[in-house]
């Protein structure tokens, strides 16, 4: 699989907000009360996102061939506000893509950003963990929606100060390096 990461604009916020929609749909909304679902969706709505990706610090998106898959939205350099993958696509290493871009971009265009902030969904924590953060909070409920605060010091690479997380999966176990 080729996948082209590329910065999102404004014009591509329909692209964008379909593939947030079916992610939340099928992997996170279960967890939130209904109003709270309905709320993220017209905040990630094709009109919504055109705005919020018109003053972002960094967007991008994960493209196979002309579709785009996967996108990721940094409103502050210091805050990964939404990293989404179709369904379709997911356990193929497109968040990865997608994050690991975003940090380097940051790190080189930004180097006074030293740690970056999210709000994990309780399905999205172990794959967070992977990639580097770790909970900085419990998890919290606000608003109908369920989260845990998660922060990535973006020296622990550099420091070889990054966290060891072991992820068991049918009966295998994994050692990950965050």
């Amino acid at each position: 699989m080729q996948l082209d990461i590329r910065a999102v604009t404004e014009g591509q916020a329909s692209a964008a907000s379909a593939v947030v929609h079916a992610s939340f749909t099928a992997l996170a909304a279960a967890d939130w009360e209904p109003q709270a679902q309905q709320v993220f969706l017209t905040e990630s709505s094709p009109e919504t996102l055109a705005e919020k990706l018109k003053v972002a610090a960094y967007a991008a998106g994960a493209f196979a061939s002309a579709q785009m898959v996967g996108f990721l939205l940094m409103p502050t350099p210091a805050l990964l506000g939404m990293l989404f993958v179709h369904p379709e696509w997911l356990r193929r290493g497109v968040a990865r893509a997608l994050w690991e871009k975003a940090r380097t971009h940051v790190e080189s265009a930004i180097p006074a950003v030293k740690t970056i902030e999210l709000n994990a969904t309780p399905y999205s924590l172990e794959f967070y963990r992977s990639i580097g953060f770790v909970p900085i909070s419990a998890e919290f409920r606000r608003e109908g929606c369920r989260a845990t605060r998660m922060a990535c010091w973006l020296p622990a690479r550099a420091l070889g100060a990054e966290c060891a997380l072991t992820l068991r999966s049918n009966g295998h176990t994994t050692a990950v390096r965050y």
